[in-house]
Formats: C-alpha cells, structure tokens, sequence
C-alpha cells in the first residue's frame, strides 16, 4: 500500500532547494559585479560615437596675444667730421637724377668743414708715411713745381693741362684692404700719390682734396688752396689722419667739388655705388658750368665693381679711365 511522504521529509526538500537556489543566485551577482567593474577601469573610447560619462570643466578660451614689433635698423656709424649741408637727399633714396633746383641751396654757402679724425690702422701707417715724405727721395721723381701752373699735377699716370684740381677719394671701409707696395693699404697707396702729386704742383696751381664714404670730408679750407709750401704741408698732414670707415656714396663729394669750379676733377673708388649718382652729377654739371667744361677724370683702384659708372662719368665730362691694381 503507497505511503505519502511525510510533511518533514517535503520541507527538507523545499529547503535545499531554496538553498541551491540562492547560492546560484548569490554567484551570478558577483560574477556580474566584476564584469562591471572591469569594464568601468577600461580607458573612453576615442570613438566619435562615445558618450562622455565624466564630468569634466569647460575649456578655458586663449585670448591672442598680439605682439607689437619694432623695426630695428643698424646704428649708423657716427662720423667724426661735422655735418655736411642736409639739403641733398642720400644717394640710397635716388631713383632719378635731381634737379638742379632741388641742389641750388646745396650749391651755395660755405664749405662744411671737418674736425679731429678717428685713428685707424691705416691713418697710422699713412700718417708716418706722408709725413717723411716731404723731407724723403720716397716721393720718387716729384720736385717741388716751379712751372707756369699747367702740366703739373701727374695723377696715377694722369697729366692734366690745368690750374685748379680737385681730388675726390674713397675713403670708404673697403679703402683698407691690404695693397702691395709702401702704403700698406690702398688708401696709404692713394694718400702716397696725392703727397706726391701736389708736392709736385707749383705755387701757380690751387688744389683740394675731398675724401667721401658716408659723407662727403672736405679738407679743412674754405676753397682751392695756391700750392705753396706752407699749404702743401699744413693740408698733406691733414691727408695722412683721414681714416677708411662707411660705404660708398660719393654723390656729396663730387657736389662739393663742382663748388669749387675747378678745371679738373679726379674721382678714385675701389667700389660700386648708386647709379644714380652719375645722372645726378651730370645734370648739376651741364647746368651749374654753362660757360665753361670741368673734366672729371676717373680711377677704380684694387677693384672694377665700380668700372661702368667710373667709365661713364669720365666719358660724359672730356675725361679718362684708368684702373690701378
């Protein structure tokens, strides 16, 4: 006959059940707690589509930081001559030749005049060099010109047929470069040949000498100077003490020059300058010497960067080109 379980036995089995149950249960929330938090230590997603979770500040905006910038030039050197007349524009803003007008009051007045020279290598060298000359058999086959006052003044070779000379040198930086013979550089070799040149002249001729880089360094006179002793030394020492410094920009020079309306200028350069120059001087020229021809001769020394426009001038004013090593 079948016997029912007893109610004990039922209660039993409804208790393990629960029990098997909860433990499952119990093992399935732990394993989803650690899924989830291994998930949640993964880095974000560079994904486009991700969605940010974490709160985060906004961005702060950059402002511009504008910078206000100055022009910076180099300082010019400061030239140890007084100032020349202001009026004449510098060579470097010369696009066209000037007009004469615009030079008229540059043309007119005293002469600036210059002061105490800076001391150089060069000044040094030219200085004891120029200074024995006088007094040497250095100077050569010059002698002490005792003439009517025409074809004296040998220049580089050059034998004028005139009265009234005017030296326009380069005094220019480049002027110190280191030249083979007894003035050491070609500025000594070019301040050897002025001495000699006007030591040679005889007291019936006048001279003047105007050295230019920068600006134009007349020598310390008012105008041409009778080639007497006493003016041959006192201007000659003057020479010896004019340094090499500053570029080429010999447009005031030969403006000075044309002041003096001499019978004959020499213009020596070892360098380029502004084209512009030449035009410039050649319109003062025709327009100021009417009535009467100033013949520019013209010399490169060491260097024919500055050959064409040399040439140039030289041809356009009944002068010649020579070019000395």
């Amino acid at each position: 006959m079948y016997k029912p379980p007893s109610h004990s036995g039922l209660q039993s089995h409804w208790n393990s059940g629960i029990g098997v149950s909860t433990v499952f249960h119990l093992l399935l929330v732990c394993g989803l707690a650690i899924v989830v938090k291994q998930e949640a230590e993964l880095p974000l997603s560079n994904s486009d589509t991700a969605i940010q979770t974490r709160w985060a500040p906004p961005p702060k905006t950059v402002q511009p930081v504008i910078l206000e910038l100055e022009a910076v030039t180099d300082k010019a050197e400061t030239p140890s001559s007084s100032q020349v007349l202001s009026k004449l524009p510098p060579v470097s803003d010369l696009h066209t030749a000037p007009d004469s007008e615009s030079l008229s009051s540059f043309l007119d007045g005293p002469l600036p005049q210059t002061t105490q020279q800076e001391d150089t290598l060069t000044t040094k060298h030219a200085a004891d060099i120029v200074g024995a000359l006088l007094t040497s058999s250095a100077i050569g086959n010059a002698s002490p010109g005792t003439g009517n006052g025409l074809g004296k003044g040998d220049f580089f070779g050059m034998k004028p047929k005139s009265k009234k000379i005017v030296f326009v040198v380069d005094s220019s930086k480049s002027m110190n470069f280191p030249h083979d013979s007894v003035g050491k550089t070609r500025l000594g070799r070019v301040k050897l040949e002025l001495a000699k040149t006007i030591y040679s002249m005889d007291k019936h001729q006048q001279f003047f000498v105007i050295f230019f880089s920068d600006i134009a360094k007349p020598m310390p006179a008012r105008q041409l100077q009778p080639a007497t002793a006493e003016a041959k030394q006192k201007f000659l020492s003057w020479v010896a003490r004019v340094p090499g410094i500053g570029m080429t920009e010999p447009l005031e020079a030969l403006i000075l020059a044309l002041r003096l309306q001499p019978d004959t200028i020499y213009i020596l350069t070892d360098g380029h300058f502004n084209p512009s120059t030449v035009k410039a001087f050649n319109k003062v020229a025709k327009n100021t010497n009417r009535n009467r021809s100033v013949v520019v001769n013209g010399i490169c020394m060491g260097s024919r960067e500055g050959e064409k426009l040399i040439r140039e001038l030289a041809e356009t004013n009944s002068g010649k080109y020579t070019f000395i090593p």
